[in-house]
């Protein structure tokens, strides 16, 4: 169906980075321009992200990243996610409602993307921490120009910005929004974003940051005792090999669990039973199919996924051949269970990923969960918190993602890598909430089983499938949203199959997927930046 994979793509030799901001993407190619590696550039992008998309990410947020080291040829992987408050227990939420707070201090956990700065930064960076924030700490300080998507941001998040105080004087001053075209400076975090660069993790988990964020905490009456943030620093499980599967005659690796990333390869494992390089990814019959598989993995998410140092769960089983094999049966059964966990397309969330002439590269995604978090900025600091804990626990008691101190939360957040022959052909992830897994799935049987480059898969026409309005046992179907570069029999065809079926903008469908392939005849790298979202894809 795809002509070249190079079609549309930006093409280089040396080096290649994408991201959902220019001024970020400027900042990684210029970071290996200047001889820095992919990580170099993933880190340089993840402080300036922070600063021009501080509704997306930051230090106030969690982080995941997937890493190849083309000196030792191996892959590995960080999981950024932090606990709630060792007070944030069911019995303190009771009569409050179906779900936790979704905003305010009681809806934070800890951040966990500071540590993954640190620890990536030490192993892998050839520039100092302090060298990479300071990309990000120089456009804080000086303003970056604001966007439309930014000023259309802010305003969305208005009501939630003005519950706090120091959040409603960091974006609203004067009580508006800052307007597209002006400049947006961020003091407090810029010396925030030096003061980390200089001190590390120490400085956020036990130092300056973590003394005034308890002081808040204690003002607000939240959740946290005093002891979260140095146990953050002390016990998280750190390094790790990614968890993979083989499809078709490549491996796909995926962050672990506590990340979504095993539903893409108990999705992909589904998908390979089926002949769907076969099928047009635009008909009717490869997107029916594929909501198909997605039913069976995010029930399976739902019903037994939650924090494997506490839970028990054992993703092996989800996504080994004899598991797909028993579960291919359940893709024809329309009664799937899918409970809710909060708003399950809703997230805010960032990617980017980079290449570098070594062979080094690097898929990285951080988050705050929703759009500006928790709503709550940590005085004198710029930083805004996460609401990771409200948006991705349940109350279900004894669920093995319920809410329970010392536990992280099931997140949706996801990054993958793909091998040929061992070595690395694409990197690539996407934010969405719950569509991360689902367009992961669409992008890369695009690439694998359609031959399409990283521009085209990214832009391809798009579809989502999450939960009606009955979110617990789906007496009706889920709503199904493709945008409207489908064809005009496939959406037909859809609804007669039973889909809820409701049609969007032509790139209206969520996401914002950052790609890199590498043409392993050639040795070219190619980019996609998805045109959703206002990225760019830069190499040399």
């Amino acid at each position: 169906m795809f002509e070249s994979r190079f079609k549309n793509c930006q093409v280089g030799k040396k080096g290649m980075v994408a991201a959902a901001h220019p001024l970020a993407a400027m900042a990684g190619l210029k970071a290996l321009w200047s001889g820095g590696n992919a990580m170099d550039a993933c880190l340089t992008m993840a402080s300036v992200t922070s600063v021009v998309l501080p509704h997306m990410c930051g230090l106030g947020g969690d982080a995941f990243l997937i890493y190849y080291d083309a000196a030792t040829g191996d892959t590995v992987a960080l999981n950024g996610s932090g606990i709630p408050g060792d007070d944030s227990t069911l019995e303190r939420f009771a009569g409050q409602g179906e779900i936790l707070p979704q905003h305010g201090i009681h809806s934070v956990a800890v951040p966990g993307a500071p540590l993954v700065y640190d620890l990536a930064c030490r192993r892998f960076g050839t520039f100092s921490l302090a060298q990479c924030f300071e990309a990000g700490a120089k456009i804080a300080e000086e303003g970056f120009v604001v966007s439309d998507r930014f000023e259309k941001a802010v305003y969305a998040g208005k009501n939630k910005l003005s519950q706090c105080e120091e959040t409603f004087r960091v974006f609203l001053p004067g009580g508006n929004p800052p307007r597209a075209g002006t400049l947006f400076r961020q003091e407090d975090l810029a010396r925030t974003l030096r003061e980390f660069g200089a001190q590390g993790a120490g400085y956020f988990y036990k130092g300056a940051f973590a003394e005034k964020f308890y002081e808040m905490s204690r003002r607000m009456g939240g959740t946290f005792l005093g002891g979260e943030f140095a146990r953050h620093l002390e016990d998280s499980p750190g390094w790790y090999e990614p968890i993979r599967t083989d499809y078709r005659n490549y491996t796909v690796l995926e962050t672990a669990p506590v990340s979504a990333g095993f539903m893409v390869l108990e999705q992909m494992n589904l998908l390979e039973h089926f002949d769907v390089e076969k099928l047009d990814p635009k008909s009717a019959d490869s997107t029916d199919l594929m909501v198909r598989i997605k039913k069976v993995a995010f029930s399976d998410r739902n019903t037994f996924a939650g924090d494997p140092a506490v839970s028990g769960f054992d993703v092996s089983r989800f996504i080994s051949e004899e598991y797909a094999r028993e579960a291919v049966g359940r893709i024809q059964d329309g009664t799937q269970y899918m409970m809710s966990q909060g708003n399950p397309a809703e997230g805010d969330t960032t990617s980017f990923v980079a290449w570098d002439e070594a062979g080094n590269c690097c898929s990285f995604i951080q988050s705050i969960a929703f759009s500006f978090g928790s709503g709550v900025v940590v005085p004198g600091t710029g930083v805004i918190l996460n609401n990771r804990a409200g948006r991705s626990f349940n109350m279900i008691p004894g669920h093995p993602n319920c809410l329970e101190p010392g536990k992280r939360p099931m997140h949706t957040l996801n990054c993958y890598m793909v091998l040929e022959e061992g070595v690395p052909f694409i990197v690539g992830g996407t934010p969405g909430g719950d569509g991360q897994p689902q367009w992961n799935m669409q992008m890369l049987s695009l690439m694998l089983d359609h031959r399409a480059g990283p521009q085209e898969a990214a832009d391809f026409p798009r579809w989502i499938s999450i939960p009606g309005t009955d979110m617990i046992a789906l007496k009706q179907p889920p709503k199904l949203t493709l945008e409207s570069r489908f064809p005009v029999d496939t959406i037909a065809r859809l609804a007669d199959m039973g889909h809820d079926v409701h049609v969007v903008g032509p790139y209206s469908g969520g996401g914002g997927a950052q790609i890199i392939m590498k043409d392993q005849e050639t040795g070219a790298l190619l980019a996609g930046s998805d045109s959703r979202i206002g990225g760019v894809a830069l190499g040399f």
